[in-house]
């Protein structure tokens, strides 16, 4: 656990420790549980009761695993031969890029946390955002008030703090990890959040501009 939350303050570290043991099932793991943990909050919380129901716990702990594996998977193999493309080192395997997509999942766990504490202080108003329930701490909070696009809400919601740290410590991880410059590390990373967004706004096409919670990384 020490190692998953040392991505927070010194990823170098945890780079340095993956090119000779590139883990992720503990890392998984803590984001996993994390996002379970705060799911039966947020249900305990609404209906005022702390009951521990361990079928939509166990439900709820497939779920996560399947969205993440998935996610994460697709994640990484882009990140993999985008990088491989760019003349990554021979050592750089996929193994190593899917370990360093899980621990930087932590970051998007941290995300959560504050989502959770913001709405559950009042500090903002679930209701008063565009895209209820998701880090409310996007571009897209000068949206409200106003009547825009789901697409431009969706888009502005996309550039957040978490989101720009994610991707961040993904690049320093594919610089250091892949054997690339900073600049190429940087485009990878840009182009897979580019790739999730547009991914993003083809579902609220197809979905006819409906309102939909987006859930990245």
């Amino acid at each position: 656990m020490k190692t998953d939350t040392t991505v927070l303050s010194a990823p170098s570290e945890v780079f340095r420790q993956m090119e000779t043991r590139p883990t992720w099932r503990l890392a998984f793991l803590a984001v996993v549980i994390g996002n379970v943990l705060l799911t039966w909050l947020k249900s305990c919380l609404r209906g005022s009761s702390f009951v521990i129901d361990l079928s939509v716990i166990v439900g709820s702990f497939i779920s996560i695993s399947v969205i993440l594996l998935v996610l994460w998977s697709m994640l990484s193999l882009f990140l993999y031969f985008y990088s491989i493309l760019l003349n990554a080192r021979e050592e750089f395997t996929y193994r190593i890029v899917f370990s360093l997509v899980s621990h930087c999942g932590i970051i998007f766990l941290v995300g959560e946390c504050v989502n959770f504490i913001l709405l559950r202080l009042g500090l903002l108003k679930s209701t008063s955002l565009m895209l209820p329930n998701r880090f409310p701490v996007g571009l897209d909070l000068l949206l409200i008030g106003k009547s825009p696009s789901i697409s431009l809400v969706v888009l502005l919601h996309s550039i957040n703090p978490f989101t720009i740290w994610y991707f961040a410590t993904i690049a320093v991880g594919i610089s250091m990890l892949g054997g690339i410059g900073k600049k190429k590390a940087v485009l990878v990373a840009v182009s897979a959040w580019a790739i999730g967004v547009a991914f993003a706004l083809l579902l609220v096409s197809v979905l006819g501009g409906t309102s939909i919670g987006i859930k990245a990384g």
